[in-house]
């Protein structure tokens, strides 16, 4: 039981020479003093910062309908903490069922294999216990089943039956990796030893389908780094609707030369201590990647008329395998890009000879923005799919039929369409979610599936009832949904809602009325408010003020919490915002935190967006000291007393913004920045900057290195030394010129920590190191 007297006997108890030094030694301490001093640190400990789930945060996830939406399957935590079980609740009876507990506890960081270790990382995946889960097909109403894949092997689980079935045994040494079930429930697909496998459910056998692979350098059915990382493509496999073929990946990186991570950290050296990893560095090559079909019962592979990557000509039109996708009657199709981005074309495979033919083609001035809303239709138009593009300047939903010819579209407007969330072909409905009533909530809507050319687009019905953020999922009888809404004032819930209006059927789960942690530490929504730049041009801030009665009226000392990179909204009508531990921490301290989105972040449109084409550091920079000017005007901010602190892209941010501006910003603590864009990967880096030799100039200026000679304030640089996605090198080489240019600098390194500390230990003592900072330096 975690209570405030337990808060109390750790912060009197626990001894920690950084903490005695709270009280100055010159100084009388008071009785009123010290209990100050409590109360501060009764109101909010630095390690509530580093706890997960965070307070409110601990509804169900990955929820779905069983295959006959009688049940809706979800992951729990009924200890609410990170280690989740499967269960079920039954729309019928309106029970909730324990369907699926780990034997030996499931998933943890210690028992899962490198490869799997990797794939976490690159989806920032967290989840403990049982982290997913896929309905069995049956054909049985009575009868239903859930495959849980967990290090130890795949379990088979009748959810009416108490003992899971063990159904295939995984190792160590040889794990299995990224397992799927047919369509119709009879096979499981899955890659061990960097090969394609089946298993024969029924009969239990086992069957390889793809050969000759060569360790990493060569692989069958896996995603590539690039796809995990950057692309939002997990999968390297993809079973066919009719369940007799699987579609997959040939990588071939054996032309990327390798580039080795130490563990610095290990008393051991030689291979237990070292990565190699086929990393792709901007300009350079790629993987070599084809696709293949193989029928699952067996027999030769037929190779698509398809090959992307690892030619060297970099402007090949076919780049980057992006999508691959089925449709009706086994026509298989892939998008492809081109080396600059700006052109996705979409074919489709004759599965028995690999022949090819282009469906559709997509060209924009900044770049294309990938997606998943290619969505086949079986009815209606023949062989015909709806495709999203920005053509208009925003994501908006198009009708095309059997050859690509585009029907005429189905939205439009100065907002974005983000997700399919499903299709009433017989009704002639399309549900999908976007940003119709604003970019800082998403709601579901329906419109019409064929456009009327004769008539204006009739606008969308608006479906989900509240403010804030709708994650929608809809049953397959296209009549109820399930509804996980939140909002800043309002923790995530769960509800079942009707199709036909919104209204609530159900609740799956109710937040409790309190959350005792929030209450405890006095935490409040921030300010949602509007800033204009150039152009009349408007950005949206959030505002995170100390409380008056504390610490008096402003102005204060202030913070900025920086991302600004593509594809990334900070501010938004979500809870996630009210329980940013780190900026309610600072608050809670006195100090005023900031978030800005500028231009080049997400959900505003692709002209937005492309305001940081070839303009990394520049234009974000400029956007994020017009924020910081605006509250110096507004009477919120200390001039002279502002900092920033952000990671990654935002590690980035704030020390160019340091750099760049010295007369304005004091301090800044930088994570895992990317110090100078030459040392980033080539998919995510050419796609906003160009190629290096296209555009030095550009590379030159973005460079943090190239502006840090210019520094007053002072920077904290903190970095995973084992950080296979934004490399150690970018800091030791920003240290580089911070030496050469006669900079102060302090490091905070992590030697067994990636791209963002895990260990909770290593976590909390990153956020003393960084709060301790900030009060020397702001």
């Amino acid at each position: 039981m975690h209570s405030i007297e337990n808060d109390i006997n750790n912060i009197i108890t626990r001894k920690n020479p950084k903490r005695s030094r709270s009280f100055p030694s010159d100084m009388p301490v008071t009785d009123a003093k010290i209990s100050q001093k409590l109360d501060d640190c009764i109101l909010f400990p630095v390690e509530e910062i580093v706890q997960y789930p965070l307070p409110g945060y601990v509804a169900p996830s990955s929820i779905s309908f069983s295959p006959d939406d009688s049940s809706i399957a979800y992951l729990f935590s009924p200890e609410n903490n990170l280690s989740r079980r499967l269960f079920v609740f039954d729309l019928g009876s309106g029970k909730h069922q324990l369907a699926f507990c780990p034997p030996d506890g499931g998933l943890d960081e210690n028992n899962i294999s490198e490869e799997e270790t990797l794939r976490r990382e690159r989806a920032r995946e967290r989840g403990l216990g049982v982290t997913r889960y896929e309905w069995v097909k049956t054909g049985s109403s009575k009868k239903k089943m859930i495959m849980v894949p967990l290090p130890d092997g795949i379990y088979l689980q009748d959810i009416s039956s108490a003992k899971p079935d063990l159904k295939l045994q995984s190792t160590p040494c040889s794990p299995i990796i990224d397992p799927h079930l047919s369509p119709d429930g009879t096979m499981l697909a899955f890659v061990r030893d960097y090969e394609l496998h089946v298993l024969d459910i029924l009969y239990n056998e086992e069957k390889q389908l793809t050969f000759g692979a060569r360790g990493n350098a060569l692989i069958h059915g896996l995603a590539e780094y690039i796809a995990q990382e950057e692309m939002d493509r997990k999968n390297g496999y993809w079973w066919s609707p009719d369940s007799k073929f699987i579609a997959f990946t040939e990588v071939d990186s054996s032309e990327i030369p390798l580039y080795r991570i130490m563990h610095q950290g290990k008393s051991s050296v030689g291979p237990n201590s070292q990565e190699d990893h086929a990393y792709p560095f901007v300009g350079a090559s790629n993987a070599k990647v084809r696709l293949g079909v193989v029928l699952v019962s067996g027999g030769p592979t037929i190779w698509m008329d398809l090959l992307c990557g690892g030619k060297g000509g970099v402007n090949d039109d076919e780049e980057y395998l992006a999508r691959v996708h089925w449709m009706p009657g086994n026509v298989l199709t892939a998008q492809v890009l081109n080396r600059s981005q700006t052109k996705l074309k979409m074919l489709k495979f004759d599965i028995k000879t690999g022949e090819r033919k282009v469906m559709l083609v997509e060209e924009q001035e900044f770049w294309v923005n990938l997606h998943d809303l290619f969505t086949p239709l079986d009815k209606g138009v023949s062989g015909g799919f709806i495709w999203a593009s920005e053509k208009s300047g925003y994501r908006h939903l198009y009708l095309h039929d059997g050859d690509g010819n585009c029907l005429g579209p189905i939205t439009e407007g100065d907002w974005m369409v983000e997700q399919i969330a499903g299709i009433n072909e017989a009704a002639g409905i399309v549900y999908f979610t976007g940003t119709l009533d604003g970019p800082l909530e998403s709601n579901l809507y329906s419109v019409r599936l064929i456009p009327d050319g004769n008539c204006p687009i009739p606008g969308p019905i608006r479906l989900t009832h509240g403010n804030g953020k709708h994650a929608v999922v809809l049953d397959h009888q296209m009549q109820s949904f399930i509804d996980v809404h939140d909002s800043l004032d309002s923790p995530p819930m769960v509800l079942v809602c009707s199709l036909d209006d919104g209204n609530k059927i159900s609740s799956l789960y109710d937040p409790p009325f309190s959350v005792p942690k929030f209450e405890r530490l006095q935490l409040k929504p921030p300010e949602i408010v509007q800033v204009e730049v150039n152009e009349g041009i408007v950005l949206f801030g959030a505002l995170y003020k100390p409380d008056e009665s504390r610490f008096g009226p402003p102005p204060y000392k202030t913070m900025i919490n920086v991302y600004g990179g593509p594809n990334v909204q900070l501010v938004c009508d979500s809870w996630i915002n009210t329980v940013d531990m780190r900026a309610q921490y600072l608050r809670s301290k006195g100090i005023l935190v900031w978030k800005l989105d500028n231009r080049g972040s997400a959900r505003r449109g692709l002209k937005f967006e492309g305001s940081v084409k070839y303009k990394f550091g520049r234009v974000d920079a400029e956007d994020q000291l017009v924020g910081a000017e605006w509250l110096v005007k507004q009477g919120l901010s200390k001039a002279g007393q502002i900092g920033l602190y952000g990671w990654s892209y935002g590690g980035y941010l704030s020390a160019m913004a340091l750099s760049r501006f010295p007369d304005v910003f004091r301090c800044a603590v930088s994570g895992a920045p990317v110090a100078s864009w030459d040392g980033y990967d080539t998919f995510y880096t050419e796609k906003y900057m160009g190629l290096p030799y296209d555009n030095q100039a550009s590379y030159e200026f973005s460079s943090v290195m190239h502006h840090v000679h210019k520094i007053k304030g002072r920077l904290l640089l903190v970095h995973g030394m084992i950080d296979e996605n934004v490399h150690f090198r970018h800091t030791a080489r920003l240290v580089n010129a911070l030496v050469a240019a006669g900079k102060h600098y302090e490091l905070l390194i992590f030697p067994d920590e990636r791209h963002m500390p895990r260990r909770v230990t290593d976590r909390i003592y990153m956020e003393e190191r960084i709060w301790e900072f900030i009060e020397r330096n702001l």
